[in-house]
């Protein structure tokens, strides 16, 4: 630690406040950031744009990949743009952490990485649930 890392350290005398259930802190920070993003304070830069943009551009491409009859390695190419949105999104995000305190910044990063072991592990349970109804014979052209 240097004189010139200030925020190495726990920021001492800081009021934790109440310890709360996960669940009241759960809506009470979609609350919080609901109201941080109507703020009028807060300004938007143009790569926030850009993401937001990205995001509805993968959502498109992966339902014209998904309902469009193309070649399969056409296929594959919403789905890299998907990945490279995503981490163009994570880096661009990732700019903010060096300005938030030590245990902020772990905690930031705590979160992003239970988002990816989320993502990887729902695709492997979308991936098993398609690859079941196909080895059952029918897919899931089968009647009720």
């Amino acid at each position: 630690m240097t004189d010139s890392d200030p925020k190495v350290d726990a920021t001492p005398g800081v009021d934790e406040g109440p310890r709360r259930t996960p669940y009241v802190n759960f809506f009470k920070a979609l609350k919080y950031i609901n109201e941080a993003s109507v703020a009028e304070n807060v300004k938007q830069r143009f790569s926030d744009y850009v993401t937001i943009a990205l995001v509805f551009l993968c959502i498109l491409s992966l339902v014209m990949a998904v309902s469009v009859p193309v070649p399969p390695g056409i296929k594959l190419l919403p789905l890299l743009f998907t990945v490279g949105a995503v981490i163009f999104y994570i880096i661009n995000r990732l700019g903010i952490m060096i300005s938030l305190t030590a245990r902020q910044a772990l905690i930031v990063w705590q979160i992003l990485i239970a988002g990816f072991w989320l993502g990887v592990t729902s695709a492997m349970l979308v991936m098993l649930a398609c690859f079941y109804f196909v080895s059952q014979g029918g897919g899931f052209s089968g009647g009720i």
